[in-house]
């Protein structure tokens, strides 16, 4: 089973139990699970609007993927018996598990990117350290390491002594990081740009572009420059109009670039990895 059937079968037994008209359905699941005292007290519907609510769906989902089989047993009265034995596959909750886990990295992520008051030196930040965090799960997979899968880790201790396979989810992880490289390839271009703005007084002279050159072997040698703390653009207001024109043009460049194209990267790649 792929992942995005996984995630259609989802859905689908979201609109089955509380989407539409069933709204009698819906209170009986939720009285249901208040009863049993279950982890979720209720499931939550997708949105295909605002993907995050696919990562909310699925871990709902996940925690009372135990007792939703149970819920069609009592209260509905079609036959569920085929739904039933899919979704408590070892294979539908492996591929649940791991699907899980990795809409939360993601969410986290997408979060991150619309943080107020960014700048893209930020967003870059964080883009590239999340490239960083998908290298070592894909290692952690390959070695069937589940530290940084907690739902995969709960399925698995739920066997007792049964080993489940996860390494085969190394090769989406590749999936991953290879649509990462080419959507966020711009950031290698912009590495330099945004070591100069975050740190103007270490900058390497010979990386940066010739017009911005000349100016910074003044700024590194400005006594008054190398005793101030501020970073990024509170650094580039201090700078003189007169004698730093075009680093004063080039901190106002990068302080006014829009995060945007990131965070459209990531929501655009996460549908389209997920639906």
């Amino acid at each position: 089973m792929k992942k995005t059937e996984v995630f259609k079968l989802v859905v689908k037994i979201i609109n089955m139990l509380r989407g539409g008209n069933r709204a009698l359905l819906h209170r009986q699941l939720k009285y249901f699970l208040l009863e049993i005292e279950a982890e979720c007290g209720d499931l939550l519907l997708y949105n295909h609007v605002r993907w995050l609510s696919a990562g909310k769906c699925l871990e709902r989902f996940f925690a009372i993927r135990k007792e939703i089989p149970k819920f069609f047993n009592k209260f509905v009265s079609s036959d569920t018996t085929e739904l039933e034995e899919e979704i408590q596959s070892p294979e539908f909750l492996k591929q649940l598990a791991f699907l899980t886990d990795m809409t939360n990295h993601l969410n986290t992520l997408n979060l991150s990117l619309q943080g107020r008051n960014q700048v893209v030196s930020d967003m870059v930040g964080i883009v590239n350290g999340f490239r960083k965090m998908l290298k070592i799960f894909k290692r952690s997979l390959e070695n069937n390491e589940l530290i940084h899968f907690p739902c995969c880790l709960q399925l698995e201790a739920e066997k007792d002594q049964e080993t489940i396979d996860f390494s085969d989810f190394s090769s989406y992880i590749q999936e991953i990081i290879e649509e990462f490289n080419t959507r966020f390839k711009e950031t290698e271009t912009l590495k330099s740009s945004v070591q100069l703005y975050m740190n103007p007084l270490g900058a390497t002279i010979e990386e940066q572009e010739p017009h911005l050159q000349l100016e910074l072997c003044d700024l590194q040698a400005d006594t008054f420059l190398q005793t101030r703390q501020e970073e990024g653009s509170h650094f580039f207001k201090l700078l003189s109009s007169e004698k730093y024109p075009n680093l004063r043009q080039f901190g106002l460049k990068m302080t006014s670039m829009s995060g945007s194209t990131y965070i459209w990267g990531a929501c655009t790649y996460m549908k389209v990895f997920f639906l």
